[in-house]
């Protein structure tokens, strides 16, 4: 399903700056992101349809987030560039066959397509609980030259903001390693965009 730029007005009431998470899954972050920021409007993608109908049937949803049943890969441009302040991408699946490499969130196309619709200062946060995954998600950002890394490159760093997944919370909860990106749009995206090849990546 291709969504298009959305009816903000419609949705919130209001067109206001964007948060974007690129497969919500059962939709705790953006949550809690809604609630600790009232001035932005958050938008949840995610293809099961389930979590989507759950998510937004709850009375006490705040009003500045929904939740759309689309696949990420093809509705990042929900707005005009400079609307959207912030991507999320958290856990995405690792697509472990060939074939499917091209469904993950993360490769140079869509990066490109972010980087182009974010304004300065605007920013991809991406984490990973499979290593060789998040490497090559690292790859893929950094090879985008509008792009810099505000985390350090080993994927170290604790949680940069306060906000986490269900996910993120038990593996961290059984200390547990999650892999953590955060960049920044620095520059305009210009010349080709880079191809980085995705590869192959093993079951944990």
């Amino acid at each position: 399903m291709e969504l298009g730029e959305l009816d903000r007005s419609a949705l919130f009431g209001r067109e206001g700056p964007l948060e974007i998470e690129l497969g919500s899954g059962a939709g705790r972050f953006l949550w809690e992101r809604a609630l600790a920021h009232p001035e932005l409007d958050f938008v949840g993608l995610e293809i099961r349809e389930p979590l989507v109908e759950h998510r937004m049937a709850r009375p006490d949803r705040p009003k500045n987030l929904v939740y759309l049943v689309a696949n990420a890969n093809r509705n990042l441009a929900l707005a005009k560039p400079g609307v959207i302040q912030q991507f999320h991408v958290h856990f995405p699946d690792p697509c472990f066959r060939g074939r499917h490499f091209k469904r993950r969130v993360i490769q140079s196309s869509t990066v490109r397509e972010m980087a182009t619709l974010l304004p300065l200062g605007g920013r991809i946060y991406a984490q990973s609980d499979v290593l060789l995954l998040a490497e090559e998600m690292f790859r893929v950002l950094s090879a985008e030259t509008a792009l810099s890394a505000l985390l350090p490159a080993d994927l170290q760093a604790p949680r940069p903001i306060p906000e986490a997944t269900e996910w993120e919370l038990h593996h961290e909860a059984v200390a547990e390693p999650i892999y953590r990106m955060l960049f920044e749009k620095q520059r305009e995206p210009s010349g080709e965009t880079p191809n980085v090849v995705l590869g192959p990546v093993k079951p944990v």
